[in-house]
C-alpha cells in the first residue's frame, strides 16, 4: 500500500492556507506547515500534521520542512510596505526554498500568486497573456516582488526541472472576508453615510472553495508544470457589494454609483478586474460553483465579518 503524500504548506496558518491544510487532512495527505504564526492550527496538531513555526527566510526552518516531501503549496508572504523587508524576507525567503526544493527532488511547487502583478488592467477580462505592468499596480512593490517570485519559480522548473504551476487570483472570500475597503464600506454604511462606488467596475471574487479545488486540479498534474492559471468563481460590481453591504448592516444609506471620469476614491475600485479563467476549465476540468450560489456566499461572508466587526476595535 503506497503510503500517503506528504505536503508542505508555507503561510499554511493564513485564511487560505488553513482551508487548504484541513482539506488535504481530510484526503489522507501528511501535512507540514511552516509559518511565523502557527497558533491557529495548534489544537489540530498531531500525526497528519506537523508545525514549523519559522518565517520561510530562516533557512534552516525551511530545510527541515521541505525533507522528505512530495510537493510545496507557497503561499507565505510578509505583505510588507518596505522594499529591504521584502527582499531580504520574502525573495531570499523564496529563493531558500526553491534550492532546498531542488536539492530535494521535490516533485511539484505551486506557487499562489495575485492579479496584483497585472499592474493596470489594459483589456478585459484578463487572462494570463496580459502584460504584467506592476509598476502601475495600486501596491508596485508588492506587484514587483510577486512577479519576480513568478518568474523565479519558472526560470528553476526550466533549469532545474523543479515542476512549478503558478495560480492568480483576485479576492478570495469563504466563510468570512477580509479587506480594507470592505471594511470602511460595512463602515459607511451603518453611520447612515451615502456608499459610493466607481460605476460599471468590479471584480473577480473567489471562492475558498473553488480556489481548493483549482489548487487540487494542479497538483501532481505534469499537464499543469511550467503553467500558470487564473482562478476565479464570480465577476461581482461594487455596485452589488454596496447593496449586500447596506443590507447586511441594516441600513437606509444611498448607493451612488459615481461615473468612471468622475471617481475620486482608490483608483483600482474603478478598474474592470475581471479575470479570464477559460485556461483552467479547458486544461484543468475547473468548474467554479454557478454565480447566483456565489453571490449568496460572499453576501454571507460579508455580513459574518459585519458581526465580527461590531464585538471587535475594527469598528472604531
Amino acid at each position: 500500500m503506497e503510503s500517503p503524500k506528504k505536503i508542505l504548506i508555507t503561510g499554511g496558518a493564513g485564511s487560505c492556507g488553513s482551508y487548504w491544510t484541513t482539506a488535504l487532512l481530510k484526503k489522507g495527505y501528511e501535512i507540514r506547515v511552516i509559518d511565523r504564526e502557527v497558533g491557529p492550527l495548534r489544537s489540530m496538531e498531531g500525526d497528519k500534521l506537523a508545525l514549523f513555526q519559522a518565517g520561510i527566510e530562516d533557512k534552516d526552518a525551511v530545510k527541515a520542512a521541505v525533507e522528505g516531501v512530495d510537493a510545496v503549496l507557497h503561499l507565505a508572504w510578509s505583505f510588507s510596505g518596505e522594499p529591504l523587508e521584502v527582499f531580504e524576507h520574502d525573495l531570499i525567503g523564496h529563493i531558500y526554498l526553491l534550492e532546498e526544493m531542488v536539492a530535494q527532488k521535490v516533485k511539484h511547487l505551486i506557487y499562489t500568486s495575485t492579479a496584483v502583478v497585472y499592474g493596470k488592467p489594459q483589456y478585459s477580462p484578463l487572462d494570463e497573456k496580459h502584460p504584467l505592468v506592476v509598476e502601475e499596480a495600486r501596491k508596485p512593490l508588492y506587484g514587483i516582488a510577486k512577479a519576480a517570485a513568478e518568474k523565479l519559480c519558472l526560470m528553476y522548473w526550466s533549469q532545474n526541472d523543479l515542476p512549478a504551476t503558478v495560480i492568480r487570483f483576485w479576492w478570495a472570500y469563504g466563510d468570512d472576508i477580509a479587506g480594507k475597503h470592505l471594511r470602511q464600506m460595512l463602515k459607511i454604511a451603518a453611520g447612515g453615510e451615502p456608499l459610493e462606488v466607481p460605476a460599471d467596475s468590479g471584480g473577480s471574487f473567489v471562492h475558498m472553495a473553488d480556489l481548493y479545488q483549482g489548487m487540487e486540479l494542479c497538483l501532481f498534474n505534469p499537464g499543469a508544470f511550467g503553467q500558470t492559471f487564473n482562478f476565479s468563481t464570480v465577476y461581482v460590481t461594487w455596485e452589488e457589494v454596496a447593496r449586500m453591504v447596506r443590507e447586511v448592516t441594516g441600513s437606509l444609506c444611498e448607493v451612488r454609483c459615481i461615473p468612471k471620469d468622475q471617481w475620486e476614491g482608490s483608483a483600482f475600485l474603478a478598474d474592470p478586474w475581471e479575470l479570464d479563467d477559460t485556461r483552467a476549465r479547458e486544461l484543468l476540468g475547473y468548474s467554479p460553483m454557478g454565480a447566483s450560489e456565489a453571490k449568496d456566499a460572499l453576501k454571507t461572508a460579508i455580513s459574518n465579518r459585519w458581526e465580527a466587526m461590531k464585538t471587535s476595535s475594527e469598528r472604531a
